[in-house]
C-alpha cells in the first residue's frame, strides 16, 4: 500500500484560488446554457456523401477511420473560449485560462449530434428547442437551415433504427420487436443511442506515445494479406493516430499564433506552455502528471466523436496516472494543490458537452449528464490496498468543484482499504450532498470472477480481471480495458412481465379486449390458477418471451452496428483488438458482454407479495376480480384494500427485512438470470444483469397503471434497487441495508444502485461522516457465509426543504447536486415529477444522536 502523505490527508481544507482560474471557469460552466454544434455531423455527413460510403451495404473499419482522421485534420483547435451564452442568454465573456486545449465542441458547453444514431430525434424541435421549458438548448438559425436542408435529410434512412427496420422488421408485422419497443413500458435497447458504456485503456497511450502505436500497427499492416480484415484494422489504426496527432498538432500551432500576440505575460506564459505540451503530446510518451493528462484528454475527445456521448468512462485514473504523479511530487515539479487545480480543470473539459436529448426524452432521462464514470480506491490486481495520494487529490477536486460530471465511483474494501479513505469518501458524500458513490469490492469481485470464468478464463486470471474492474456509466462494474460490455443494452420494465401475467399475455398500454395485440403467450387466467406456484410458472412464461423479444432486437441491432459503424478509435485504445485484429464492435474485446438492466424490481417484487398473500392463501383477502376492479379504478372507493396493500406490517415489502418480502425479489433477479443463462449476443458473449434506473423508473412509472402492491397509476417505481418509497410505517434504515445485502451478488453482476437519502441532522461534518463511514461499513462488511454483503451505496444528504426551496426558486440554486440512480445531476435540470420522486423518497437522519445505535457486530448476525 503507499503511504498516504500528510500533506495529501489535509487537502480536505485546500480550495483553488483565484489565480487558479478554477473557481472562474467553474462559475462560467454552471451559468452557461448548452449550444447545439453542427461541426461534428457537418464533416461526418460530408465525407459519407463524398465517398458514397454506404453504396456497398456494408462500411470498412478503414473506410470509417478515413472518415475520423477527416474530421480530426478540419476540426476547429480551439485554445481558449471567450464568449458564452447563460441560461438566459445573455452573452458573457470569460477569462478562458484552462491548462488543457481543445474542446470536443465549438461551444463552451455543447450539444453534440450523432445523426446516424439517435441525433434525429432532434429534427421536429429544432425551432423550438431554444425556447422548451426544461433543459433548452441554443441553436442559430443557420444551423438550424444546415441541419434541416442538408444533414439530416442524408440520414433518413441510414440511421441504425431505420436500417434495423428494413433489414429486420419491414414485415408489417404487429407490434414486431421494434414497434413494441416504441410503446416505451416493455423494453427500451439502448443500441440508437450508443454502444458507449466501456472503458478505454490509456494506458499504452501515456506509456508509448501515439507515434510509437502508429508504428507497431504499421509493422502489422506489412505482415497481414492486403485486403484482408486484419490489414483493414491495423490500417485504421494508424490512420485514427495521424487523426489525433494532426489535431494536437494544430492546437499547438493557434497556442504558438496566440502567444505572439498576447500582450499579458502570465497569458503569454500560459499559450507557451499549452504549445510545447501539445508539441510532445500525444505523439510521444507522457513525461509529466500534466502530459498525462493532456495525452488522456485528447483521445478523450476523440472516442466522444467516434462514439455517442453516453456512458463512455475514463477508469481508474488513480492507479494509471499515480507513477507519473508521484514522479512529479518526488521532483518536486508538482504539489498537491497544484495537482487538484489541474484536476479540476480536466472535470471542466469533461464535461464540456451534454447528451443530445429531446423532449420526451427529458421526461425518461431528464437532467443526465454524459455520465463519465471515474473510479478511485479499491484494490489492485493481486489484491493488495490501491488507494494512494492521487485518489485523495481525485477526492478533494471532485469535492470542490461539485459537478455532475464526471460521475466519481469510489472502490472500499472492507479490511484492506483503511478506514480513514472510507471516512475521507463519507465526508465528500456529506460535503456535495450526492457524491461519490461507493462500491463494495468483495461481492463485486467475487461476482465478477465467477462471470470471467464463464468466459472461459483461468481463476487467476479471473481475479486479476475482477480486482482490476471500474465502473461504467451509472454504477456498472467492468474489467477496466477489457470489457466491451454494453451494460444498458436492454432496460426491461419487469412491471410490464407482471401486467401481461395478469392480463394473460395482453397488457393494459395496448388494450385488453379480444382484438388487441396479445404481446405474451396465452397463460392462464389467475382466477383459474389454484396457488401461488401456478403464477410464478405464468410469469416466467411472460418474462422469458419479453426478453427473448429485447434479446432478439438488440443483436439486430448489433448487426447493423457490424455492417455500418466500426469504432477504430475505440479499438485502438482496448486490449484484445491489436492481438485479434479485430474491432470491438466485431467481437475483438477479451470480454464481450451485454447487460439488462431492470425497471421496477421493488414494485414488482413487492405485487407478488401481495398476490401470494392476499390472493393466494388459504384465506385471501381478495379474489383476483376484486384485484383487477381495484386496479382499474386506481384504488378509488378501496381505500382500505390499499391502505393494507401499501403497509408493510400487513403485506411483506422487499427491504424491510422480511423473508417473504425479500425472497420474491431474490427470486426475480433469479428468474431473469435464468431468462438469459445460455443466450450468446451477436460479439460472441454472455448477457448480465444489473439494477439501476437513472430516471427511467419515473418516465415509465407515467405510462404505467395502478399495481397489487398499492402503486397508484402514474406514478414512479422505485430507484434501482431500493425499495419503494413512502411505505407506512417507514421502514427502518438497518433494514433495509440487510435486506440489499442479502441479495446474491452473482444475481446482480451488472451493479446495482443502492440510493438512500439522508436528512443532515445534528452535528459537525466530521460527525456526519463519521455516522455514514460506520453504516457503509456495517452495510458491507457482510462476507460471514451468511450474507454477502450490499455491492453499492449512494446517497442523497439534504433537507426536504432545500429540495423544496430549490425547485420554487430553480434560479436561485443551479447547482444543487443531486444522485439519481446510479448518476448525478443538478436537482434543477430534473422534470417536476423526478424533483417530487427524489422529495418523496425514504428519508433517515443522518446523525448519531438521533439514530438508534447499533453496534457494527450486530449487522452481521
Amino acid at each position: 500500500m503507499p503511504e498516504i502523505s500528510k500533506e495529501v490527508r489535509n487537502l480536505g481544507t485546500y480550495e483553488p484560488g483565484e489565480d487558479s482560474f478554477v473557481p472562474q471557469m467553474r462559475e462560467a460552466y454552471v451559468k452557461a446554457r448548452p449550444e447545439i454544434c453542427i461541426e461534428r455531423p457537418q464533416y461526418v455527413t460530408a465525407y459519407h456523401q463524398q465517398h458514397d460510403l454506404f453504396k456497398d451495404g456494408r462500411i470498412t473499419i478503414l473506410e470509417k477511420a478515413k472518415c475520423w482522421r477527416y474530421l480530426l485534420e478540419n476540426k476547429k483547435p480551439i485554445v481558449r473560449h471567450q464568449l458564452i451564452r447563460t441560461q438566459n442568454m445573455e452573452p458573457l465573456t470569460i477569462q478562458d485560462r484552462s491548462p488543457f486545449a481543445g474542446s470536443t465542441t465549438r461551444k463552451f458547453k455543447g450539444v453534440i449530434l450523432y445523426p446516424e444514431l439517435v441525433g434525429l430525434i432532434m429534427w421536429p424541435e429544432l425551432l423550438t428547442v431554444s425556447r422548451r421549458k426544461q433543459n433548452p438548448f441554443f441553436i442559430t438559425r443557420s444551423d438550424i437551415d444546415e441541419l434541416n436542408s442538408r444533414i439530416f435529410p442524408y440520414w433518413m434512412d441510414k440511421n441504425v433504427v431505420e436500417l434495423t427496420r428494413s433489414r429486420y422488421y419491414n414485415r408489417n408485422e404487429e407490434l414486431d420487436d421494434l414497434q413494441l419497443e416504441f410503446q416505451f413500458a416493455f423494453y427500451l435497447d439502448s443500441k440508437p443511442l450508443c454502444i458507449s458504456h466501456t472503458i478505454p485503456d490509456f494506458s499504452r497511450a501515456i506509456e508509448e506515445g501515439l507515434e510509437a502505436m502508429a508504428a507497431k500497427a504499421r509493422e502489422e499492416v506489412e505482415k497481414a494479406k492486403s485486403g484482408s480484415d486484419q490489414w483493414l484494422f491495423y490500417s485504421a489504426l494508424v490512420e485514427v493516430f495521424e487523426g489525433i496527432m494532426c489535431y494536437a498538432d494544430k492546437l499547438a500551432e493557434e497556442a504558438d499564433f496566440l502567444e505572439d500576440s498576447e500582450p499579458e505575460k502570465k497569458e503569454k506564459d500560459r499559450l507557451r506552455e499549452i504549445a510545447e505540451t501539445y508539441k510532445r503530446v500525444p505523439r510521444n510518451k507522457a513525461q509529466t502528471f500534466r502530459e498525462a493528462l493532456t495525452t488522456i484528454w485528447l483521445c478523450w475527445t476523440a472516442l466522444n466523436l467516434e462514439n455517442a456521448d453516453v456512458g463512455l468512462s475514463l477508469g481508474r485514473l488513480d492507479q494509471v496516472l499515480y507513477p507519473l504523479y508521484r514522479q512529479d511530487v518526488i521532483a518536486k515539479r508538482l504539489t498537491p494543490q497544484q495537482a487538484v487545480d489541474l484536476v479540476c480543470h480536466l472535470w471542466l473539459k469533461i464535461g464540456d458537452h451534454v447528451p443530445t436529448m429531446n423532449e420526451a426524452g427529458e421526461r425518461l432521462f431528464g437532467g443526465t449528464g454524459a455520465n463519465q464514470a471515474i473510479t478511485v480506491g479499491g484494490v489492485d490486481k493481486d489484491g493488495a490496498d490501491a488507494v494512494n495520494d492521487l485518489t485523495y487529490v481525485i477526492l478533494r477536486a471532485t469535492e470542490f468543484m461539485k459537478l455532475r460530471d464526471p460521475n466519481l465511483n469510489a472502490r472500499y474494501h472492507p479490511g484492506v482499504n483503511q478506514p480513514e479513505y472510507l471516512q475521507r469518501i463519507c465526508e465528500v458524500n456529506v460535503n456535495t450532498g450526492a457524491t461519490p458513490a461507493i462500491h463494495n469490492d468483495i461481492p463485486v469481485i467475487k461476482a465478477l470472477t465467477a462471470e470471467h470464468e464463464k468466459d472461459g478464463f483461468s481463476l487467476e486470471e479471473s481475479k486479476q480481471y475482477a480486482r482490476e474492474y471500474g465502473i461504467v456509466g451509472c454504477v456498472e462494474p467492468v474489467s477496466a480495458g477489457r470489457t466491451y460490455g454494453h451494460n444498458a443494452a436492454i432496460l426491461l420494465n419487469l412491471t410490464s412481465v407482471l401486467e401481461l401475467t395478469l392480463y394473460s399475455g395482453r397488457h393494459r398500454r395496448t388494450g385488453l379486449g379480444l382484438k388487441a395485440p396479445r404481446i405474451g403467450p396465452k397463460t392462464p387466467n389467475p382466477a383459474q390458477m389454484s396457488d401461488f406456484n401456478n403464477f410464478r410458472a405464468a410469469f416466467e412464461d411472460q418474462l422469458r418471451h419479453l426478453m427473448d423479444r429485447a434479446r432478439m432486437l438488440n443483436d439486430n441491432y448489433g448487426k447493423i452496428h457490424q455492417r455500418y459503424y466500426p469504432t477504430p478509435i475505440m479499438s485502438a485504445f482496448f486490449k484484445g483488438p491489436w492481438k485479434a485484429g479485430k474491432d470491438v464492435v466485431q467481437g475483438g474485446a477479451l470480454i464481450n458482454s451485454s447487460g439488462v438492466s431492470l425497471i421496477g424490481l421493488a414494485d414488482t417484487a413487492d405485487s407478488l407479495s401481495a398476490l401470494e398473500k392476499h390472493v393466494f392463501t388459504g384465506s385471501p383477502l381478495m379474489d383476483v376480480q376484486t384485484l383487477f376492479k381495484a386496479l382499474e379504478e386506481n384504488f378509488d372507493e378501496h381505500e382500505a384494500l390499499h391502505g393494507t396493500l401499501i403497509n408493510p406490517t400487513k403485506t411483506p415489502k422487499f427491504g424491510n427485512e422480511d423473508p417473504a418480502g425479500d425472497d420474491n425479489l431474490k427470486w426475480l433477479l433469479e428468474k431473469v438470470n435464468d431468462a438469459l443463462a445460455g443466450h450468446i449476443n451477436y460479439r460472441g458473449g454472455r448477457y448480465r444483469v444489473g439494477c439501476w434506473t437513472m430516471t427511467i423508473h419515473t418516465g415509465i412509472g407515467r405510462l404505467t397503471g395502478a399495481l397489487p402492491n398499492g402503486r397508484k397509476k402514474g406514478e414512479p417505481f422505485a430507484s434501482g434497487i431500493a425499495p419503494v418509497s413512502l411505505l407506512q410505517p417507514r421502514l427502518e434504515l438497518l433494514r433495509t441495508l440487510h435486506s440489499a445485502a442479502d441479495i446474491p451478488p452473482r444475481h446482480i453482476s451488472s451493479g446495482i444502485a443502492l440510493n438512500l437519502k439522508f436528512t443532515p441532522g445534528s452535528g459537525t461534518p466530521e460527525k456526519k461522516a463519521k455516522t455514514l463511514a460506520w453504516l457503509v461499513e456495517g452495510c458491507f462488511d457482510r462476507d460471514d457465509g451468511k450474507r454477502e454483503g450490499a455491492m453499492e451505496v449512494q446517497f442523497n444528504i439534504r433537507t426536504r426543504e432545500e429540495y423544496e426551496y430549490a425547485k420554487k426558486h430553480p434560479e436561485k440554486c443551479p447547482d444543487l447536486l443531486v444522485r439519481v440512480s446510479g448518476y448525478t445531476a443538478f436537482f434543477t435540470d430534473l422534470n417536476a415529477q423526478m424533483q417530487d420522486e427524489i422529495i418523496d423518497r425514504n428519508e433517515y437522519v443522518l446523525s448519531e444522536e438521533e439514530m438508534p445505535y447499533y453496534e457494527p457486530v450486530q449487522l452481521r448476525d
